[in-house]
């Protein structure tokens, strides 16, 4: 007889994750499953596992995590990630990148509660990448890490 899984949220958040090739993407990820208007965190294929208020816990926690981690990419290594999340998304990465520098959605990447430095370091960089991908989205650095 074949034993029974035992399934976690916390199981199913490092599978998720470590499915997701950068610290970008798993940001994105993160992002998605955050309501906007209440700012909770809930992943609905998890609720067997879990209650929402637990599962709101871990997410808010791997957002918070992650989000540090984006933070302290090198400018290089963040627009490689960035290339990489825009190509994965759209056939036309430069049209996306004017999309997010002209709109900043990547602000809702941002959790609550971090404090103003980050939260306008994010930004900057953010911005910073995003003209750095539609001025020389070629830059060896870039590629190097992107590949």
């Amino acid at each position: 007889m074949a034993a029974m899984l035992v399934h976690t949220i916390e199981d199913e958040l490092a599978l998720t994750l470590n499915v997701l090739p950068t610290a970008f993407s798993k940001l994105s990820f993160l992002t998605t499953v955050r309501d906007p208007h209440t700012g909770r965190y809930l992943h609905e294929g998890w609720l067997p596992w879990s209650s929402p208020d637990e599962i709101h816990g871990l997410l808010r926690e791997a957002h918070e995590e992650v989000f540090e981690n984006v933070l302290n990419l090198t400018m290089p290594l963040l627009c490689g990630e960035l290339r990489s999340y825009l190509d994965s998304i759209s056939e036309l990465r430069e049209r996306a990148a004017r999309f997010w520098l002209e709109l900043e959605s990547y602000r809702e990447m941002i959790p609550q509660g971090v404090c103003v430095q980050a939260h306008d370091f994010f930004r900057s960089q953010m911005r910073l990448s995003l003209k750095v991908l539609l001025t020389a989205p070629d830059w060896p650095p870039i590629l190097a890490l992107s590949s």
